[in-house]
């Protein structure tokens, strides 16, 4: 047996029958969403923008630059942005934001110390937070909380995180250079201390007060007075020991100068991050607007109840024919 033809006028029949059926489910589902709008909490989404500076600008070979004169850029390119991305994904930079947000105070979840409980902060974190860069080559942070308030302070304190966090990475390696520089300025102290006191005994046991050190440039030695058994190799030993002490002292005086430049450019003062926009507490709530909510869901009555008015109506025929 053949099956039961259901072509498009059939269709438009049925539709025309059931119309009121599919206007109160259509009207029924729109009402829905309209209640579901009104029982969802609301959440707010708040931005922050930023451009990632140069750090080489900040750099002792840039702030000191004294054989040659290169072009660095103000702006930092993409591995600085890739960098700064990088930061943002990680849980060192995310466990401080929740901690200086104190986001037990806004979640309620408990002690933020406590595994279980620091767990859930940072899944809510890596759920309602966002970094993406941007064609112009800034970086927009954005945080979505049930406050706008709460949305605004962890969008500006995340920047405030990643700034310091990118900043300490170059300061601590320049801190931990200009350490070592003092480490050894200290050594050089300590040996130029002994140096200067066998030159002193030596000088006044011979009585050789003239400048011999042959290190020393431009500088017409002096008469040397005085004899006797000794007298020479005296000499000898005060060129030598005032050799080597020259060298230490000069030596010292550019560790100082080094140590003056590696302090200036690890101070805090130098800023890698640039805010262009802070985040600000956001006046309407995040997510689709009501229109849009009631057309979406009076689309979706609209399709399912006519495909079922439709099924309906075809099964009712397929039976018809078989009996």
């Amino acid at each position: 047996m053949a099956a039961p033809s259901f072509d498009l006028i059939d269709v438009i029949r049925t539709i025309q029958k059931r119309r009121t059926f599919i206007l109160i489910i259509t009207v029924l589902c729109m009402a829905l969403g309209g209640v579901f709008l009104l029982v969802k909490k609301k959440k707010f989404k708040a931005e922050a923008r930023f451009f990632v500076n140069n750090p080489l600008y900040g750099d002792r070979n840039t702030l000191f630059r004294s054989f040659e004169t290169r072009y660095v850029d103000y702006w930092g390119g993409d591995d600085d942005l890739d960098k700064v991305t990088a930061l943002g994904n990680s849980d060192t930079v995310r466990d401080r934001i929740i901690r200086n947000c104190q986001f037990q105070s806004i979640y309620k979840g408990g002690d933020i110390n406590n595994d279980t409980a620091h767990a859930m902060y940072m899944s809510i974190f890596d759920k309602n937070f966002n970094l993406k860069r941007t064609e112009y080559k800034d970086i927009i942070v954005s945080y979505i909380a049930y406050k706008p308030q709460d949305a605004a302070n962890v969008a500006n304190m995340s920047v405030k995180v990643l700034e310091e966090t990118f900043r300490h990475y170059y300061t601590q390696m320049k801190g931990s250079m200009c350490f070592s520089i003092n480490a050894k300025k200290i050594q050089l102290d300590s040996a130029i201390n002994t140096l200067t006191d066998s030159l002193a005994n030596l000088r006044d046991k011979y009585g050789i007060y003239g400048i011999i050190s042959p290190s020393r440039q431009n500088m017409v030695n002096s008469e040397m007075k005085g004899g006797g058994k000794g007298f020479g190799k005296a000499m000898e030993e005060v060129q030598n020991i005032e050799s080597v002490k020259d060298q230490l002292v000069t030596d010292r005086s550019h560790y100082i100068s080094l140590l003056n430049e590696f302090s200036t450019a690890a101070s805090d003062t130098i800023q890698y991050l640039k805010v262009i926009t802070r985040a600000v507490p956001p006046t309407s709530p995040f997510g689709p607007s009501v229109q849009l909510v009631l057309m979406v869901t009076g689309c979706l009555g609209l399709f399912f109840s006519t495909v079922f008015v439709l099924m309906m109506a075809y099964y009712k025929k397929l039976n018809e024919a078989l009996k």
